[in-house]
């Protein structure tokens, strides 16, 4: 329930604090004195649009902080997922403001949250039913959710929208699947033909730089040769050789060591040059014998040269990079040759999904039958009660997949199932039943709407339902028809009303009224919680205006009296009922 509304800076009010019944809370006041604010406030503070403009004239922001305990798990559960707080408790405590450059704020239990997040949490905890959500009444949608609700079926409903979500998906990879068919046969034979390119090729990492270096060598095959022979000559076999020549010198340095034992060091210095000199000289007559030339080799290097180039045009610019590209398209061909048996493994878990649809959906068709047997009586009564005693209303399904017999797999289906359903009415004798959007004026949809409330009352988890212009284009007598109805709404409901008739204020249990006031030039609106006298002269005023009489105060204690004992009579019928029931 909705226990506190905190307004600051908002429109024509100041700064007010509301704090709401469990049961049936009632705002009055003359035409124009700001009580669609406090529905305006309702909005705002569950994530209805939010503008500079509702900011009081002269302040810097508006705010409105709603405190709500909320009981129902399942309710609480949503609203943990939707604000991602498994912190969140039975109390909530929700702001929002928005300042005078139309810059919004939300907070859910001091933490801030998303206008989406509070929107959908809005959603959750307060029905708000005006001018424009009867509106809503028309759209068929919204009537299939109405049976739905009093069959127990959304739950079925949103299973059915699960696996209707996941057949179409599988029907649109299907589809994609074969009209792709011919391209993805093309790719398999590119990807085949690539692969075994890159494969016949034999590449080894590093290897162009090593057919490189050897070409380099081919190529220069002469020089090199010429080269190494005539160092190897000048080291070892000329007359003027080094080493022959080094040799002499160490083998003369050995004849003065013994006379001067600072030469040693220049001696093995020698000596170790001539062994360096002589490996190396031994190193180069044996490159210089076994060095070859061969053309063919040559030209082998430079025609796989050749075919490494080519395919780094195609394929990478590296060795490396051609060889993760084989094994890349080797992944991708692996896929496209799997789809083959994808698409039947598609059309297995098609027929499944099908099955399954036409299981469920048949039950919901059922149920929702069903439902409308029992919801069209109910109406009738309801309307006649209401002010339309010859109103006829009943419940048109649909189904034309199930009446075709020979339907296919091609599903007339939407998310919620294979019905169409269409709200009728009669409101006179005579009349054909027509749809509801065809026929119903203003007045006639806030009836059904009440009307459908009425009897959904048990099934609806909403807690907080708000009527605004509930009353609109109807007299007293039916005003208090409809005081009725809201009391016993509000048996297991909160309900907040704005009204003009006093026939439905009298059934309150707690009475607001709302003022409007000019104080040193400026105007505000006024929200005053009504004790037993203040509300004795409100439900008065609203009766005879400024005018009222002692007659007319008598008459208004009277029908507070006579109120309050429908109210009490009505409560020991539903629960003698109840008692019996449980029996």
């Amino acid at each position: 329930m909705l226990q506190e509304l905190y307004i600051t800076n908002f429109v024509l009010i100041d700064r007010v604090t509301i704090k709401f019944c469990e049961q049936l809370n009632v705002f009055s006041g003359a035409t124009g004195v700001g009580k669609s604010l406090v529905i305006g406030a309702l909005h705002f503070i569950i994530g209805g649009r939010a503008t500079s403009d509702i900011v009081r004239s002269g302040k810097d922001e508006a705010m409105v902080i709603a405190k709500f305990h909320v009981s129902d798990k399942s309710i609480l559960k949503q609203v943990r997922r939707i604000s991602d707080n498994d912190a969140i408790d039975e109390e909530l405590l929700i702001q929002r403001s928005v300042d005078a450059s139309g810059r919004s704020r939300c907070r859910l239990n001091g933490i801030p949250i998303t206008v989406s997040m509070l929107k959908e949490i809005g959603e959750i905890l307060v029905s708000i039913h005006g001018q424009h959500e009867h509106e809503t009444l028309l759209h068929g949608i919204n009537q299939l959710y109405i049976l739905d609700d009093l069959g127990g079926s959304a739950a079925l409903r949103e299973d059915f929208s699960e696996i209707h979500q996941r057949y179409t998906e599988k029907i649109k990879v299907r589809e994609t699947l074969k009209s792709n068919q011919q391209e993805r046969k093309q790719r398999i034979d590119l990807y085949a033909f690539q692969i075994d390119e890159i494969d016949k090729a034999q590449l080894r990492t590093g290897e162009q730089e090593e057919l490189e270096k050897e070409r380099n060598i081919l190529n220069n095959a002469e020089k090199i040769y010429n080269s190494t022979a005539s160092c190897y000559l000048r080291l070892y076999e000329s007359s003027e050789a080094v080493i022959p020549r080094l040799k002499s010198v160490v083998k003369e340095l050995q004849t003065v060591v013994k006379l001067d034992e600072t030469l040693q060091r220049i001696l093995e210095t020698c000596n170790q040059a001539l062994y360096q000199i002589e490996d190396a000289a031994f190193s180069l007559g044996k490159y210089k014998d076994e060095f070859s030339y061969d053309p063919q080799r040559l030209e082998n290097i430079e025609e796989r040269l050749n075919m490494i180039r080519k395919l780094r045009v195609k394929y990478g610019d590296t060795i490396e990079e051609i060889l993760s590209y084989r094994d890349a398209i080797q992944v991708k061909l692996k896929q496209l040759s799997e789809e083959g048996t994808t698409a039947d493994r598609i059309d297995d878990e098609l027929h499944t999904f099908l099955e399954s649809l036409k299981q469920k959906g048949h039950e919901l068709t059922k149920r929702r039958r069903s439902a409308a047997d029992k919801l069209a009586p109910l109406i009738n009564k309801e309307l006649h009660q209401l002010g339309i005693p010859h109103g006829r209303f009943c419940v048109r399904i649909t189904s034309p997949f199930f009446e075709n017999k020979e339907n296919s797999e091609d599903l007339n289906a939407h998310s919620y199932g294979f019905d169409q359903v269409e709200f009728l009415i009669s409101p006179n004798p005579g009349e054909d039943l027509k749809p509801l959007r065809k026929i119903a004026s203003g007045g006639e949809i806030s009836r059904v709407m009440l009307a459908l409330k009425h009897q959904l009352a048990k099934v609806d988890k909403t807690s907080v339902l708000v009527f605004d212009e509930i009353d609109a284009n109807i007299g007293g007598r039916m005003g208090e028809i409809i005081g009725e109805k809201l009391s016993s709404i509000a048996r297991s409901h909160q309900v907040i009303c704005i009204t003009h008739l006093p026939q439905i204020a009298c059934y309150a249990n707690e009475q607001w009224k709302v003022t409007k006031l000019v104080k040193d030039g400026k105007t505000f609106s006024t929200i005053e919680n009504l004790s037993n006298k203040a509300r004795l002269e409100e439900i008065a005023d609203m009766i005879r205006g400024n005018e009222k009489t002692e007659t007319t105060r008598k008459q208004a204690q009277e029908m507070l009296r006579d109120a309050k004992k429908k109210i009490k009579r009505v409560k020991e019928i539903k629960d003698n009922l109840a008692t019996n029931e449980h029996t």
